[in-house]
């Protein structure tokens, strides 16, 4: 591939095969320890970071990977278009382009000299509910951050999400107080963030109109380094002109107060839960997010990032059976036994003993990652296991391997299980902690 024009070079339009890409393609071995960290990026290379080898020329051998359902996803537009389901897709590529539209994400112009556009795709997903029911085909414009230049395209990107103990603790005390929970989602969320650089970006993938005009971005676009936190900003503006304050704890949770009465807002990108002591108070804190952005009104929550609620009038019970049914699923273990425990007591765990530089790009340290997100939101009671096996993450040996796999086996007998929040009408505001000592076991040193 051509390396991209400097500033004030003309853009080439003919793409020719670098002799130095066919070799690499032919030496790769796809069971050889891949290096993620410590490359330093070379962003003169940024062009066409998602480079369509079929196009070039170049033929490179992958590892397949499978959903845990077949054909939920479509992973291009190709595929897309290749599917039964392509009207609905079709439906859903046209909303996002109209939302696009009405929002005045872009306006085209002429590409100015020297100017090197970010390219773009569509992701394509199924909405479930809570109960796996298909309610929803969503198709979402994304541009290709990774060819953004630092410091030209973008400064800074730091963008909060409310804290998963902040979540939690406010779940624990809404049975008690008798809160009233809503669920708000905003639409387009990032499309509402301002941009302040000048970002250009070719016209969406499938749907260019001919004329080689490329698209000036005035919104932040979903995939823009930093949308997130141009989206934060937003929200945080508008928010306090409102009269609304930070929670001092996690800046993403605002509360209104209004003498012994209050409403929360809870934030995690685009999802909102609020809490409110009484029903006026919940309907002021959506009026007041709906004066400011289209939303839509889930109602009471079923499910926030992954966890799913069960909300009864004295109770709120929370869980992840569908996420763990799902890696079940896909690591092939849908029916295994049970067992008592998740971490053996009869086994110590050592450093690999086969030594090596290990590599932490492994099934392994994905597999442990989804588990620290389930330990960490709804199933304390694993934590101690896979916080052990986060020792091991770079070089594990088949020992590392095989208490993970029981890990597996202990969620596989419990995976309806989590954390029941209970009103204590006698004591409401009373905490209580528990914790368990790990006696000083030597091989944790």
């Amino acid at each position: 591939m051509n390396d991209p024009p400097c500033e004030g070079e003309p853009e080439s339009d003919t793409r020719s095969v670098d002799p130095a890409i066919s070799r690499r393609a032919a030496d790769i071995d796809m069971d050889a320890p891949r290096k993620t960290r410590g490359i330093r990026v070379d962003y003169r290379y940024l062009n066409d970071p998602f480079l369509d080898e079929e196009e070039a020329g170049v033929s490179i051998v992958r590892a397949e990977s499978f959903a845990a359902v077949p054909d939920d996803k479509c992973r291009t537009l190709r595929e897309a278009k290749q599917s039964p389901e392509w009207p609905e897709w079709e439906k859903a590529i046209h909303a996002e382009l109209d939302q696009l539209k009405r929002m005045g994400t872009w306006k085209l112009m002429e590409k100015p000299s020297g100017v090197v556009a970010i390219t773009n795709k569509f992701v394509f997903a199924k909405k479930r509910d809570k109960d796996g029911k298909l309610v929803k085909y969503k198709a979402q414009l994304v541009a290709k951050g990774c060819a953004q230049r630092p410091g030209y395209d973008y400064v800074k990107t730091h963008s909060p999400v409310v804290c998963m103990e902040t979540i939690r603790a406010i779940l624990a005390i809404a049975p008690t107080r008798k809160l009233h929970i809503q669920q708000l989602d905003v639409k387009g969320a990032y499309l509402n963030g301002k941009l302040k650089e000048r970002v250009f970006m070719k016209q969406p993938e499938g749907y260019d109109d001919g004329t080689g005009r490329v698209c000036l971005l005035i919104k932040t676009l979903y995939g823009l380094k930093q949308a997130g936190q141009e989206w934060n900003i937003e929200f945080d503006t508008k928010l306090c002109k409102k009269g609304y304050m930070w929670l001092r704890s996690d800046t993403c949770v605002y509360i209104w107060r209004v003498e012994e009465d209050f409403v929360i807002i809870m934030v995690w990108v685009d999802d909102m839960l609020t809490f409110a002591t009484t029903v006026e108070l919940r309907n002021k804190a959506k009026a007041d997010v709906e004066s400011e952005w289209e939303i839509t009104d889930l109602g009471v929550p079923s499910k926030i990032v992954g966890i799913e609620l069960t909300i009864s009038p004295d109770s709120i019970f929370i869980s992840s059976s569908k996420y763990i049914n799902s890696i079940l699923l896909r690591e092939g273990l849908g029916r295994i036994n049970s067992v008592s425990t998740p971490l053996d007591p009869n086994i110590t765990l050592v450093p690999n003993p086969e030594g090596g530089n290990g590599d932490r790009s492994n099934s392994f340290a994905s597999l442990l990652g989804e588990l620290q997100y389930i330990a960490n939101t709804t199933r304390p009671d694993i934590a101690y296991a896979v916080n052990r096996l986060v020792s091991y993450t770079m070089n594990p040996s088949l020992q590392h391997h095989t208490a993970i796999k029981r890990i597996l086996h202990y969620l596989s007998g419990t995976r309806t299980h989590g954390i029941t929040y209970k009103a204590l009408p006698d004591r409401p505001d009373f905490f209580s902690g528990y914790a368990d000592a790990s006696y000083g076991n030597a091989d944790e040193y």
